[in-house]
């Protein structure tokens, strides 16, 4: 199959389209900062959950709505930073401890007493209160219920860090332990009552909340504390559309790569509640009356496999929306008599607690969020490889710190948390890993003027030996067929590096301009399309990486309109 690749990239081919001679965006600018300050924008839940789930399916049934690409895109197909999104993991090495530390301060790794409450709603599924620590910082403290065990917090905990390595922005979320004598009430402080109303905030409410923690057998009770996060909240954000006053809100947010690739990450977390009450813009001020809106995803306690009642609909959670008429048209159209995943849905060795969150039936191209999501229903092959990519990153010592963080204290729990996350992650690498190239960060090598380099993430991963992996490349000049090139070799690091040739009378007043597909492939598999860089010639100057392609066939490059 590469012996064919490599036949079809060295075809004819027209003059290939040009980056322009300049470095790829990393910086979006829409952290510049305007005024006044937008106004909050009020999400109702029951309108949102009704406008995704049925009123919007029904307007897509009969629209013309091309998904096409994501706009946010830079020169090397990756995301830049902005008010959504920090590369992170994803572009440079994080340390388990740093992953595990999260957006956390380092050495602050516990929520110092006492606590005075300032609010409290010891209603819901996930009951807890608002406090000030002994050190003044705000935090809203969410217990687990009596029904899963230490799921809830831990998910809250574990789940947060792998969003903030990934490249978001989120709260603080440590497990805490603490005594009830640790904790008084704040005058003033109210709760919430099961009609939404507030009260004046009293002992028997906290005694509400406390009946439905997990307690330790020294009498301790345990909980998650969420640090409030920097900036004045102005509602939440959407998955769709722009915000009109917001002059830095310039791309339609389902057109966002880093809201389409978070499906992924959804799916490989369980976290199907993803929506637009979930997330918070914040308005960072930076001057008197300046400022710019920055944008934060909060609340994981859905993660890790959280059970409903009745069964029926936990089972199906991720493999069906709440509401979906597709679902429904397929059960109607074949009697109900197909099985279905959640047909099979059965706890695992950690019963409850984890609950039907499992590898055997994770399909991560299928996976779906309690409700439709218009980001997340827009991804496209390649917004899922650029997620895929991020993954990658996560080793298995990463991904042990981070369970670590959950503070179980069962290693049972402990383990079988362990080989779900290894497992949804390999299933995700394995689907989008392996049709778009996994060949990534092209660089030449230092102290080479014209030795190209990029890092397979196929085998840097783990998900392929780098014994099994082969390369074809092939240099395009713009002038007949591409030259395939030899002596491709593997250096340390998983990188594959190649000597290019210079082009004769190129300097940097008459750049020349290459193109070079890498296609990769391992031992008794499809090879996968190329990874095409684009690179000037400056002549004494050397050459420049400008630009880097994942086309979705083999054919060679083209000319850009």
């Amino acid at each position: 199959m590469a012996g064919l690749a490599l036949a079809l990239l060295a075809g004819c081919a027209s003059s290939p389209g040009r980056f322009p001679l300049r470095d790829p965006l990393w910086q979006d600018p829409d952290q510049a900062p305007f005024g006044p300050i937008p106004e909050e924008y009020v999400s109702p839940m029951v309108w949102d959950v009704g406008d995704q789930s049925v009123f919007y399916p029904l307007t897509r049934v009969f629209a013309v709505d091309p998904a096409g690409e994501a706009l946010n895109v830079n020169a090397l197909d990756e995301v830049p930073d902005s008010s959504w999104f920090t590369n992170r993991i994803g572009q440079r090495a994080m340390s388990p401890a740093e992953v595990a530390l999260g957006p956390c301060a380092p050495g602050e790794d516990h929520v110092p007493t006492p606590w005075t409450v300032i609010g409290a709603k010891p209603n819901g599924a996930n009951p807890g209160f608002l406090i000030k620590d002994a050190s003044g910082k705000r935090h809203l403290v969410k217990f687990d219920g009596q029904v899963q065990g230490p799921r809830a917090t831990t998910a809250d905990v574990i789940v947060s860090k792998l969003y903030h390595a990934v490249g978001y922005t989120v709260p603080c979320n440590r497990i805490v332990f603490f005594e009830r004598g640790q904790v008084t009430i704040g005058e003033g402080a109210t709760s919430e009552s099961s009609s939404g109303e507030e009260e004046p905030l009293t002992q028997a409410h906290l005694e509400e909340v406390y009946a439905k923690a997990q307690g330790l057998p020294d009498g301790r009770l345990r909980a998650s504390a969420s640090e409030f996060l920097e900036g004045k909240p102005i509602g939440p954000f959407t998955y769709q559309g722009r915000r009109s006053d917001d002059p830095n809100d310039v791309i339609e947010h389902q057109d966002r790569r880093e809201l389409r690739g978070m499906r992924l990450l959804a799916a490989w977390t369980q976290h199907f509640d993803a929506r637009e009450q979930n997330t918070l813009a914040m308005w960072i001020e930076t001057g008197p009356g300046q400022g710019y809106v920055r944008h934060d995803v909060i609340d994981f306690g859905d993660c890790f496999g959280s059970v409903w009642e009745p069964p029926s609909l936990g089972r199906r959670l991720g493999h069906s929306h709440y509401v979906d008429l597709q679902e429904t048209l397929d059960d109607w159209l074949t009697l109900g008599l197909r099985e279905r995943p959640w047909d099979r849905a059965r706890f695992g060795p950690s019963g409850k607690v984890f609950g039907y969150y499992d590898v055997k039936d994770f399909e991560p191209e299928a996976w779906k969020p309690g409700y439709p999501n218009p980001a997340f229903r827009r991804m496209s092959e390649r917004d899922g490889a650029w997620m895929a990519r991020i993954l990658s990153s996560f080793s298995d010592d990463i991904l042990s710190a981070l369970v670590r963080e959950g503070k179980m204290n069962d290693a049972l729990l402990e383990s079988e948390l362990l080989r779900i996350l290894k497992g949804r992650r390999e299933r995700i690498l394995e689907r989008y890993l392996g049709k778009l190239s996994p060949l990534t960060r092209p660089e030449l090598r230092r102290g080479t003027d014209a030795e190209l380099c990029l890092r397979d993430l196929a085998s840097a991963s783990g998900l392929q030996p780098e014994r099994a992996r082969r390369y074809a490349v092939t240099v395009h000049t713009g002038a007949g067929p591409g030259t395939p090139l030899p002596g491709i070799k593997q250096v340390i690091g998983q990188r594959v590096c190649a000597t290019l040739p210079r082009l004769p009378g190129a300097s940097p007043q008459a750049p020349g301009y290459l193109v070079v597909d890498w296609v990769s492939q391992t031992e008794q598999r499809e090879a996968e399309y190329p990874a095409r860089v684009h690179l000037y010639d400056l002549g004494p100057g050397g050459l420049r990486v400008v630009g880097l392609e994942r086309p979705g066939s083999f054919d060679p490059p083209r000319a850009r309109p």
